[in-house]
């Protein structure tokens, strides 16, 4: 069992459970900017959404001395939503207070791989290793050079801190997760497993995650500072009537990149019967790829890491999560730039929900990928 969650065992006193089951926890993602919280239940169809929530910290977090004052309020309307039930939750932490990063190491006879692990870690560590908690959500098997895995690491007094504050919130942290390892288990909830390499990306307001897997082990990751945020903003500043955000992310699902693929078709047709349609979709056009292109960019360098580490990968797919679900045409661009076949995930889309008034707009319901990936992870239950 891992590090991470023998300590959480401890700290929670769960040693001695007796007549466990299994059951669904509330998924809780914590980031910088928002709240996002689900919940999955066992119905006749499969799985089905018991419950959605999210919130939007609007910049508090950052404005105040006391992120308390800002976290406690909120997590305590999780614990008393009524679509959820219990108090058990599987949470993600903010990826600032996060340290993660790859080690390669030799297992002699004798040794213990968890300890190896521990030690080579102490090297890529900026606090001293007594500080730490760490686990380590992939690990490849065995070979003539050795062992890789993928360590992540936090000190434990913010381990600590989280715990406490979602316990005066009324709620209980059985596993603190990898947002690598919860985007990944909604991924193959969605799609059956692939034996290539592919790149999955979760895209958020103002930063978002790409990283690169084959089956269970994780090749690469990296966070970004790179979100939708911006590119809403832009069009805010440009175009007069988009004063309200939520118009303007309406306005950049409608038509988003529609441009290119309208271009195209024009070259095997006759010209357009709406030059100020053509202008509109253009103007968006121009806004929006100078900050996509950063995200490619980003996406080719993640790529020539994992080429300089794996004799000659080939990408299987592209999918990506998040907000970028929210741009229109934005998978044709990928696969138009990158030449790997890309595909938007909204989760919410493939889902059976147990109630319906509970399922969001086509904008709101996009923020829930590591949410739901989290609410996947079943946990023993008294």
């Amino acid at each position: 069992m891992s590090i991470i969650v023998n300590y959480l065992a401890f700290l929670n006193n769960y040693e001695f459970m007796l007549k466990v089951k299994s059951k669904y926890p509330i998924g809780l993602d914590i980031s910088k900017d928002h709240i996002s919280a689900a919940q999955f239940k066992k119905s006749r169809e499969g799985l089905a959404i018991r419950g959605l929530w999210h919130k939007s910290l609007n910049g508090a977090s950052k404005d105040s001395d006391e992120p308390n004052d800002i976290l406690v309020p909120l997590l305590k309307q999780i614990a008393e939503h009524k679509e959820f039930k219990g108090k058990k939750v599987v949470a993600h932490i903010p990826s600032q207070e996060i340290f993660s990063f790859p080690i390669s190491f030799n297992v002699n006879a004798g040794e213990n791989l968890e300890a190896v692990m521990v030690h080579e870690s102490e090297k890529y560590l900026p606090f001293a290793i007594a500080e730490a908690v760490i686990d380590y959500p992939s690990i490849s098997s065995p070979s003539s050079e050795g062992y890789t895995a993928t360590i992540v690491a936090s000190r434990r007094e913010q381990i600590e801190h989280y715990l406490a504050v979602l316990k005066q919130s009324g709620l209980s942290a059985e596993v603190l997760d990898f947002e690598v390892s919860a985007l990944l288990r909604l991924h193959y909830y969605l799609f059956n497993a692939a034996k290539n390499p592919i790149i999955l990306c979760n895209v958020g307001h103002s930063e978002s995650l790409i990283t690169i897997v084959a089956k269970d082990e994780i090749l690469a990751h990296r966070h970004i500072d790179w979100g939708t945020q911006a590119l809403v903003e832009n069009l805010q500043d440009n175009f007069e009537h988009l004063g309200d955000e939520k118009k303007a992310r309406m306005f950049l699902k409608k038509y988003g990149l529609l441009y290119e693929t309208k271009r195209n078709s024009e070259k095997n047709s006759q010209s357009s019967d709406n030059p100020e349609m053509d202008n509109i979709l253009k103007v968006i056009y121009q806004i929006s790829t100078p900050h996509i292109e950063k995200l490619i960019h980003e996406c080719h360098q993640i790529m020539a890491y994992v080429r300089s580490e794996i004799s000659n990968p080939v990408f299987k797919g592209i999918y990506i999560y998040g907000l970028a679900t929210v741009i229109e045409n934005l998978d044709q661009y990928f696969e138009m730039r990158l030449g790997i076949p890309t595909k938007l995930v909204n989760p919410l889309l493939s889902s059976n929900f147990y109630d319906n008034k509970i399922l969001p707009d086509s904008t709101e319901g996009a923020s829930f990928a590591l949410a739901l990936g989290m609410a996947l992870r079943p946990i023993t239950w008294l």
